[in-house]
């Protein structure tokens, strides 16, 4: 302790009377024992100083900061405040400055004016065009619709055939719906004909769902004349070829939660078979054959898709927000308002409604110009916004030519998407009803996007002012596909699946791991999410619970799980085909043994119970973790042969002021050392029996103990911290502001709601988004 800190100690232990946190009648109180022994270093309100420039922020409870106090405080001579002093200065800091309660109290969170995300922006330009070209649909139907006919010459051989296929991926001689005319070059009967060039083709016609944004690459596999063309656009043309070129590949960049328009065309020419399989690589994933999920029969509009790159959007806070615009940011909206522009210029007719065999007039530029420019902002434009916007670009001046009204129309276009007023939604609605501000954050914490008709209308006749009926809206919205897809980029964040590109393991301790095995686990996990919140109860606590583990062939041989793969299904023959396993997992339970986290969180060639624990304090429990100070490499197996992964990382993270973060971390880590680097069992580690006991000490200073991953599995499931955390993080997703600054009472509100829900995650996506729609 510094001499002048003891003498304001002594002189606050003869001068002050006892106050909050005192240790006893006449010891000095909470308050003065900080300033005394820590405010030098730490501030006088825990801001912190030039010594030590974090603040003293947290949420351990009263008794595990007094331990911390105890053990690490005052630096270099942690002995000098203990035991009760300890505990009156934990208590004071907590009450006053330290805790989240005190945190928002003392600096209540506000709502920033915040301009559209990178995805927000994608989504509502798209939006924006689909408003008048129409959203495509999507339905329980999956596949594709083929259409092969046959000709000699130019004289049909049979009659077409039209099939359902469950992937692109056939074999002509192999389809044994089709005659022998079109499966067999050689059959019988073909003599008739005179003629033996016999040629077949192939017209494939649906639509793709994107499920993540990004660059896709389509890889059609065929020695055979080939075209794919991707939300009309045309990707390969592979129409004139050689025997030489097995593979031809095209690119595409696609928005997420949207449908697009598929078609593909084949020829098979004289004796050659018909072999087609188109494949696709997603962003960060591997190449695979495109998954029957996301093929449906349906025919679909073109979306318009901003190809213009975007700085990433500010994640310092935790979440992803747009509080800030960079010069970086500004050039890529001007880019992006350029190529949208254009692409509605090119297609501007249709748009604007003209019928086929009329021609768009300048009215009719005009009006629509207006009407996209009243979407653009989420409500109708006053008088001088229309001048100011749309009606002067297409003023006659007498003085000089008259400009070409698609000149006008250009420069009201993007006169609208460079607005503030497109960019901040929050500016438009300034000028807004209420019924149009709640419909126009209703769609934008839903879809990212604008209001859809239904909205609009409702807003036009004043009713979505009202709670019920904005509710009404909101359970409609969450079953269309852009909800989902926002919802699935929150699961993304939530369970940091953005983190498992690329996974790679030692060769030699795992061989048979490779990056097929890691995208088997991937599609396994979000099949798990999509059977519990879409299809099954949508219980948050069934994440944690469900012993389901869906398996295709490749994982299921990896894991040694015994799985059914005999059924009656056409596309029980590819890799996409996942089925559930048997229930006896090996102590697995819901989401956090999943074999793809528990594997994410590993080492190259051994688990890590403190990337595991970190992850579960973080992103499940909702704790807020200081980064170590320093950087520090884990003790490498080599040079402590005789211990298990737990054994070093209990000495190696045995000094005290690395207890005061570690005791939380290893104690939820540990509890998943049944779990290899590769996700597989292991009852041992270096021939000793694996030790799984862990434990967790909660914010409200309760401390349970955990044997194992399925006890921490039924903990996690009734974690009041769990639950808030889940509430917390779900809203900030949606809204891209704090829950903290829509008042005090909207977290308790909705933490009440979801657990009279049964924790239903529908119905806390739909109500949170409603209840922030509301807020004023």
């Amino acid at each position: 302790m510094r001499p002048e800190t003891l003498r304001i100690w002594l002189l606050s232990i003869a001068l002050a009377p006892a106050g909050v946190g005192a240790a006893a009648e006449g010891a000095p109180s909470g308050a003065e024992l900080f300033a005394a022994q820590c405010a030098d270093c730490h501030g006088e309100k825990g801001q912190g100083t030039d010594y030590y420039s974090s603040p003293l922020v947290g949420d351990l409870p009263v008794r595990e900061l007094a331990r911390v106090i105890s053990d690490t405080m005052p630096e270099g001579d942690p002995a000098a405040c203990v035991g009760p002093e300890a505990e009156a200065i934990a208590r004071y800091a907590h009450q006053a400055f330290y805790s989240p309660i005190a945190q928002a109290r003392n600096a209540p969170p506000r709502r920033e004016l915040s301009r559209l995300t990178v995805r927000q922006y994608r989504q509502t330009l798209a939006d924006l065009v689909a408003e008048f070209r129409g959203h495509g649909r999507w339905t329980d139907e999956r596949g594709v619709k083929a259409h092969f006919r046959t000709k000699v010459n130019t004289g049909s051989v049979a009659e077409p055939r039209d099939l359902r296929l469950p992937r692109i991926d056939f074999r002509l001689t192999q389809l044994d719906e089709l005659p022998d005319a079109f499966r067999d070059p050689n059959a019988e009967g073909k003599e008739e004909f005179g003629n033996t060039r016999i040629d077949v083709h192939v017209d494939i016609n649906g639509s793709l769902l994107a499920p993540v944004t990004g660059d896709y690459e389509f890889i059609a596999r065929t020695r055979n004349g080939v075209r794919v063309s991707v939300n009309d656009r045309e990707l390969i043309d592979g129409s004139v070829r050689s025997d030489d070129e097995p593979e031809l590949r095209g690119a595409a960049t696609l928005v997420g939660g949207r449908v697009y328009r598929l078609r593909v065309s084949a020829t098979r020419i004289r004796e050659a078979d018909l072999e087609l399989a188109l494949a696709w690589k997603p962003p960060g994933c591997v190449e695979e054959l495109i998954p029957a999920r996301y093929l449906s029969p349906r025919w679909s509009p073109a979306v318009h898709v901003t190809a213009t790159p975007f700085p990433d959007d500010d994640r310092s806070v935790g979440y992803v927000r747009g509080a800030a615009i960079s010069a970086g940011w500004d050039e890529s909206a001007t880019n992006a308002a350029l190529e949208a522009t254009d692409a509605i210029l090119a297609d501007l007719p249709q748009l604007a409604g003209v019928e086929r065999g009329e021609e768009l007039t300048a009215d009719g530029a005009r009006d629509f110009c207006r009407r996209l420019a009243e979407r653009a902002f989420r409500r109708p434009l006053t008088d001088q916004e229309q001048q100011r916007l749309v009606d002067r670009h297409f003023a006659d001046d007498s003085d000089q030519d008259p400009r070409p009204f698609t000149e006008a129309a250009e420069l009201a276009l993007l006169s609208t998407l460079k607005n503030p007023m497109f960019l901040y939604p929050e500016v438009a609605l300034l000028g807004a009803t209420p019924s149009e501000r709640n419909a126009a954050r209703l769609a934008l914490y839903l879809w990212d996007g604008l209001p859809d008709q239904a909205l609009r209308e409702a807003a036009a006749r004043g009713e979505l002012a009202d709670a019920a009926q904005l509710r009404r809206h909101a359970e409609r919205m969450r079953d269309d596909l852009r909800a989902r897809s926002k919802l699935d980029d929150f699961f993304r964040a939530w369970l940091k699946l953005d983190h498992v590109d690329n996974l790679s393991r030692d060769p030699e301790a795992f061989p048979d791991f490779n990056e097929r095995v890691a995208a088997d686990m991937l599609a396994s996990l979000e099949r798990l999410i999509e059977e519990v919140v879409w299809r099954g109860d949508g219980d948050l606590r069934t994440l944690f619970l469900t012993e389901d583990l869906y398996v295709n062939r490749r994982l299921a041989a990896f894991l040694g799980v015994e799985a059914d793969f005999d059924v009656d299904d056409p596309a029980a023959h590819g890799d996409d085909f996942f089925v559930k396993a048997p229930r006896d997992t090996h102590l697995r339970a819901g989401v956090v043994t999943h074999p793809l986290l528990v594997t994410a969180f590993s080492y190259y060639s051994e688990p890590s119970p403190i990337h595991r624990g970190v992850f579960l304090a973080r992103n499940v429990l909702g704790r807020r973790l200081k980064p170590p100070p320093e950087a520090v490499a884990p003790l490498a197996p080599e040079l402590a042969p005789d211990l298990s992964v737990r054994e070093r990382v209990t000495l190696q993270t045995s000094p005290g002021q690395c207890q005061a973060c570690h005791v939380l971390i290893n104690d939820l880590g540990f509890t998943l050392e049944h779990f290899d680097a590769v996700g597989r069992y292991r009852p041992t580690d270096l021939d000793k029996p694996v030790d799984s006991s862990g434990g967790y000490i909660a914010t409200d200073g309760s401390e349970v103990r955990l044997d194992d991953a399925r006890e921490l599995a039924y903990f996690l499931a009734g974690s009041d911290d769990v639950h808030r955390s889940f509430v917390k993080q779900l809203f900030r997703h949606l809204t891209k502001q704090p829950i903290e600054a829509y008042g005090p009472e909207t977290e308790a509100r909705l933490l009440e709601g979801f657990r009279n829900s049964g924790f239903q995650i529908p119905w806390l996506l739909a109500e949170a988004a409603t209840v922030a729609a509301l807020a004023e």
